[in-house]
């Protein structure tokens, strides 16, 4: 399910913001078929950041996990969506294509990458296959990223995920890679 809850005016060529606003859509379900990661309680509560913080390493894991897939996949970027949520979390907001739980992490969140057309398109099983890959590859994408708390090119820019969004996104890898909690 998803819901525009608003949008940006964007200049050709060099794509700067030059305006925004609000709108009040219904929500649009589409039937697909998805990648499904959920991270262990376990882990989420032995990271040594607050809820926050957490909430944020997984938003980067999910960002750098979809762009890992498009290279696995040899896909475009529209043809597989995005979405994270808070386990069994009550409340949960969607902004950007990604669900953020504004609450410290209880349960186990959960990273879905889904073909973005109904139905599915076929890009699911692969994912799922490639698991063990795609996790190497995007804690290689991470590690081998020379900023210091994040940018587009591995957990997304600061300013969307936060200054620690890098850190907790590789120990998150770090426990799911190896098989033990952190």
């Amino acid at each position: 399910m998803s819901r525009v809850v608003g949008f940006k005016k964007i200049k050709f060529y060099t794509n700067e913001n030059i305006g925004s606003g609000e709108l009040d859509l219904p929500e649009q379900q589409m039937h697909t078929t998805s990648y499904w990661l959920s991270i262990a309680a376990a882990t989420m509560q032995g990271l040594p950041f607050g809820g926050d913080d957490r909430r944020d390493g997984v938003v980067g894991l999910a960002f750098a996990m979809k762009n890992v897939a498009q290279l696995l996949l040899m896909c475009d970027g529209h043809d597989i969506g995005l979405s994270v949520d808070g386990g069994s979390l009550d409340r949960s907001t969607r902004t950007g294509g990604i669900s953020s739980f504004p609450e410290a992490l209880a349960a186990e969140p959960n990273v879905f990458i889904y073909d973005n057309y109904p139905g599915g398109i076929g890009f699911s099983r692969p994912l799922f296959e490639m698991h063990d890959v795609l996790l190497q590859r995007t804690q290689e994408l991470i590690q081998g990223c020379p900023c210091q708390s994040g940018c587009p090119s591995c957990v997304g820019p600061e300013g969307n995920t936060g200054p620690q969004a890098k850190q907790v996104a590789s120990l998150i890898l770090k426990s799911l890679v190896s098989g033990a909690s952190v």
